[in-house]
């Protein structure tokens, strides 16, 4: 019986592939859902776009194309929570190697009228258990966490943030088991986030 070695990039694309899965069954049902958000109402000019840097915690983004893909598809969900984006970013991560970790990430700018409902229906598509809130850090807002496995058992955490003008979602993937990533994940959202002027 032979044996195939899972490579880091067929881990990502399994690791995600279930958040297109739910992302389609959510986008199929956002039509007729009572819980979908409402849209922004008009308001004050947002202050903060997001933006993309090369490389992320020390790892260059990603150029193959389904890790690339399964981190820009949560962004219509993103995008109908902002009302008339300004700005929506989606990229991932990653190492070289087959055992090197990923981090997806997905959000946008615009006005933001019920972070906390932001936050949670942001980090609903992700197959972690319960959330836990955590510091939203010197942006404020609303922030969560929540642990979990992906299809192919590797450690999946996820982090999503809330504020009146940004929402996003930070997934860390890896192949070993993790401690908490929320250093981590203030210092991306801290990257993504720049001043509009």
């Amino acid at each position: 019986m032979t044996t195939t070695r899972r490579t880091w990039t067929t881990r990502a694309i399994h690791a995600a592939a279930p958040l297109l899965t739910v992302t389609t069954l959510l986008a199929a049902s956002a039509c007729t859902s009572p819980a979908s958000p409402r849209p922004a109402e008009a308001g004050p000019s947002p202050t903060r776009k997001l933006y993309t840097p090369e490389t992320l915690l020390g790892m260059p983004k990603t150029k193959i194309r389904g890790p690339y893909n399964e981190a820009r598809s949560q962004l219509d969900q993103l995008k109908r929570e902002v009302g008339q984006p300004t700005s929506a970013v989606g990229d991932a991560y990653g190492g070289e190697t087959p055992d090197a970790d990923m981090v997806f990430i997905s959000g946008a700018s615009g006005t933001i009228t019920d972070p906390a409902g932001a936050v949670e229906r942001a980090l609903k598509p992700y197959r972690i258990g319960e959330l836990e809130t955590v510091d939203a850090g010197e942006l404020g807002g609303e922030a969560r966490c929540g642990r979990g496995r992906t299809e192919d058992d590797s450690y999946l955490t996820t982090c999503g943030w809330a504020d009146r003008e940004t929402v996003g979602v930070v997934a860390f993937v890896s192949s070993r088991p993790q401690g908490g990533r929320s250093a981590e994940f203030l210092t991306v959202r801290r990257t993504l986030s720049h001043p509009t002027s």
